[in-house]
């Protein structure tokens, strides 16, 4: 199945092997993801799309195979040149990963403290105009413990974007989220997209968010990669796609390709 956008690919996975131990992860992975578009991973548990992540950030190594990320293939880079890569890149983590001892403020800012010259007032206006960006105001001195779930990964959300990031790599953002919430923070997505040009790439097992947001759908089975946007996944014809999807994930995909949704 074709890569259902034509631009630029911004992350390229070509052939690319990876097993720990006797179990083979990847066996010939190949996909492509577009600048300044949302792509959502998906598959089964145990499938990869968290080590996905973690190979286009350089946090894993695959045993052959290139992982391009804006024209550099991370799996040949050294230290100096992955720092140099992973500039160009936001993380949110499933957890949010905040630190509960930190305010708002200070965890949004840490990244410009550890990796920038700007003195404190800059910090400052950069991490109020992340939150506003991202629809929270007047929250600097709250702890992590004192957030709701939602503004929880809002605030991580913020801090993924302060470093002015090309790409950003999302890991279940939806995880434990009421259905208000994960509506607001599909929402951002979309802004952060088509507002500031940012490529996301997204893992998810929720179903309906990913296939109401994806421009891409990019479905992990069986050690390689099915590529299209999600009409394309639901009237494919595969087997394997269609238990995937279900009938109510197949129906909704049918239903977002006939409104032309996104």
């Amino acid at each position: 199945m074709a890569n259902v956008d034509s631009r630029e690919a911004h992350v390229e996975i070509d052939s690319v092997r990876l097993g720990f131990g006797e179990r083979d992860v990847f066996e010939d992975l190949s996909c492509r993801f577009a600048r300044a578009r949302i792509t959502v991973l998906m598959g089964g548990s145990g499938t990869g799309k968290s080590t996905v992540l973690r190979m286009i950030a350089g946090l894993q190594r695959p045993d052959s195979g290139r992982v391009v990320v804006a024209g550099e293939d991370v799996a040949a880079l050294s230290e100096r040149g992955l720092q140099r890569v992973r500039r160009r890149l936001g993380m949110l983590f499933q957890d949010g990963a905040l630190l509960d001892s930190m305010t708002v403020l200070e965890n949004v800012g840490l990244p410009l403290r550890e990796h920038t010259k700007l003195g404190e007032a800059e910090i400052r206006d950069a991490v109020h105009e992340r939150l506003a960006a991202v629809g929270l105001h007047d929250v600097d001195e709250l702890l992590p413990g004192e957030l709701s779930g939602g503004m929880l990964r809002r605030v991580a959300l913020a801090r993924a974007i302060i470093m002015d990031p090309e790409i950003v790599l999302c890991d279940e953002p939806f995880s434990g989220l009421d259905p208000p919430n994960v509506e607001r923070i599909e929402a951002l997505f979309r802004e952060l997209c088509h507002d500031r040009g940012l490529t996301l790439i997204v893992t998810s097992h929720h179903m309906a968010s990913s296939l109401r947001m994806s421009d891409q759908i990019v479905l992990l089975q069986h050690g390689r990669a099915v590529l299209g946007d999600p009409g394309e996944l639901a009237t494919s014809g595969d087997a394997d796609i269609t238990d995937f999807l279900g009938a109510d994930g197949a129906a909704l995909a049918r239903q977002i390709a006939r409104e032309g949704h996104r």
